[in-house]
């Protein structure tokens, strides 16, 4: 959906949990109250063009008058590059920009998807992976069970790792719902 209004508009998906949907409300909310455009389940808009890439909730900004005005005056002129004059030509078209996505994950997931995830949110400035379970939450379930299941976090968080040493740096954040849960209180986020 996009230009979600209000947090109670998302609706849910066939297969999400309560749980996981409700992280995806608080998202919205939080990036309505921080003042952005919020998107959930769509295609990112940006100069790249369709990705077929859907991210769980996505906050965008305008850019700033001065990068639109810088733009206008490479545009015109006429010793451009015909490539590079349809680079800038796309960038022109694009009245919206990504602030940050974010993939939400309730469940544990394989290595690989978990790499996926990293490599989807990398090329934003502000990519952010939630993840259901953290170290102490996941000990204390598996102490009733008698047996330790590595905490989905800590994967990820290993995987991430491992993506920057071979592919460099990148903005990818694993936090856990807890995290988010948190942050949303700080700014007296409450969803009905």
């Amino acid at each position: 959906m996009k230009n979600i209004k209000n947090p109670d508009e998302v609706p849910r998906s066939r297969g999400e949990s309560e749980e996981v949907h409700r992280i995806k409300r608080l998202l919205v909310a939080l990036g309505l109250k921080l003042g952005f455009m919020v998107d959930i389940e769509e295609e990112p808009e940006s100069e790249l063009g369709s990705l077929g890439i859907r991210h769980d909730v996505i906050w965008y900004t305008e850019p700033p008058g001065w990068y639109r005005r810088l733009l206008e005056i490479v545009s015109s002129r006429d010793d451009l590059d015909p490539n590079y004059r349809e680079l800038v030509e796309r960038r022109r078209k694009v009245k919206r920009y990504i602030y940050a996505a974010f993939e939400i994950e309730g469940s544990d997931i394989t290595t690989k998807a978990m790499k996926g995830d990293i490599s989807n949110l990398s090329k934003w400035s502000c990519g952010i992976i939630v993840v259901k379970r953290g170290k102490r939450e996941v000990k204390e379930e598996s102490k009733a069970r008698g047996k330790y299941v590595e905490p989905i976090r800590n994967r990820f968080e290993r995987a991430l790792l491992e993506f920057r040493r071979l592919h460099g740096p990148n903005n990818v954040l694993i936090v856990s719902f807890s995290d988010i849960e948190r942050l949303c209180k700080e700014y007296c986020i409450e969803l009905s």
